[in-house]
């Protein structure tokens, strides 16, 4: 008999977060472990076994990972971690748990817990971006989870603004996440140390330690250096966010990661230069931050989404 219990596991770069939920989002317990991801493929799927041994009675396991899967669930690659390339994660998991175990990128499965969870209920169509360390997304189109032809679909972050900009990790220039994530802020912070010599508020950071969230900070007490960092940050991802909405015409646009909840006014600013971007083209899209629980709940999303399917 079903026990209408879900298991999920987000699994990062630096942690892997477990959660048990019911269908309804009531977090029943959650366990969190530093990722061990410098011994291989074997060793964490063996490390998120043993973590899901500290669960019991569910039904089916979510797994989040950070990088492209496929529709088999098959890594694309994972540079957050060693030896994921081509990896068919599903199969593996599946081996040891003994149950059925459902797989997605982290951004997708975002998305579908945005449309179980929160304010996505509303819409049949939305584009959801993550901007965080990186930047990642998720796109529903008629109330589905678009995945493309291979389930490799939503790398948003991965979308040229800026010809000739800076390398991306994925290879190209100019990406979006090479310039607007909270690892792009920093770093184009870090490039430029004669402003930040020059500036009183961040020359009293050591630049090892120099965040986003420092530079955030530094705007909101007039620092003109961190000011111009994050108004092109807000530039770059409007001109992304447009793009989006020109290419998929969605309802609305939703918005979750870290670099969200560094200033209040953050998402009515990103509302007005989208606004501007669009042109003749302009359409009033809603812009709206998703909760944090929303992400919390991504892995079980996903098990619920998919096993609604069977």
């Amino acid at each position: 008999m079903p026990s209408g219990y879900y298991l999920g596991f987000d699994v990062g770069g630096t942690k892997i977060t477990s959660v048990l939920s019911s269908k309804e989002g009531k977090i029943k317990k959650r366990v969190e472990v530093k990722t061990r991801k410098f011994k291989g493929v074997l060793d964490l799927i063996d490390q998120i076994y043993s973590t899901g041994k500290q669960f019991d009675d569910y039904d089916n396991i979510g797994v989040i990972f950070p990088a492209p899967i496929s529709k088999k669930g098959v890594s694309l690659t994972a540079p957050n971690l060693i030896g994921w390339d081509r990896v068919n994660i599903k199969n593996k998991l599946r081996e040891v748990f003994h149950k059925d175990v459902f797989i997605e990128n982290d951004a997708t499965a975002q998305a579908i817990s945005v449309k179980l969870f929160d304010k996505g209920r509303k819409y049949k169509n939305f584009v959801y971006l993550v901007v965080g360390t990186g930047i990642g997304g998720g796109i529903f189109v008629d109330n589905e989870v678009y995945r493309g032809g291979n389930g490799y679909a939503g790398e948003l972050g991965h979308s040229v603004v800026l010809a000739n900009g800076p390398i991306c990790g994925c290879g190209r220039r100019g990406c979006i996440e090479s310039l607007a994530s909270g690892r792009a802020l920093a770093r184009r912070a870090i490039e430029n140390s004669k402003e930040i010599r020059n500036s009183p508020f961040l020359s009293s950071i050591p630049l090892e330690r120099l965040s986003a969230e420092d530079l955030f900070s530094g705007r909101k007490l007039g620092d003109p250096f961190s000011t111009l960092l994050v108004d092109e940050t807000i530039y770059y991802l409007s001109v992304a966010i447009s793009n989006f909405i020109n290419e998929f015409d969605p309802e609305a646009i939703f918005l979750g990661g870290g670099l969200m909840k560094n200033d209040p006014t953050l998402i009515s600013e990103l509302k007005e230069s989208i606004d501007h971007e669009l042109g003749k083209y302009y359409r009033d899209v809603p812009v709206i931050k998703v909760a944090d629980k929303t992400v919390e709940l991504a892995p079980i999303a996903l098990s619920i989404y998919e096993s609604s399917k069977r």
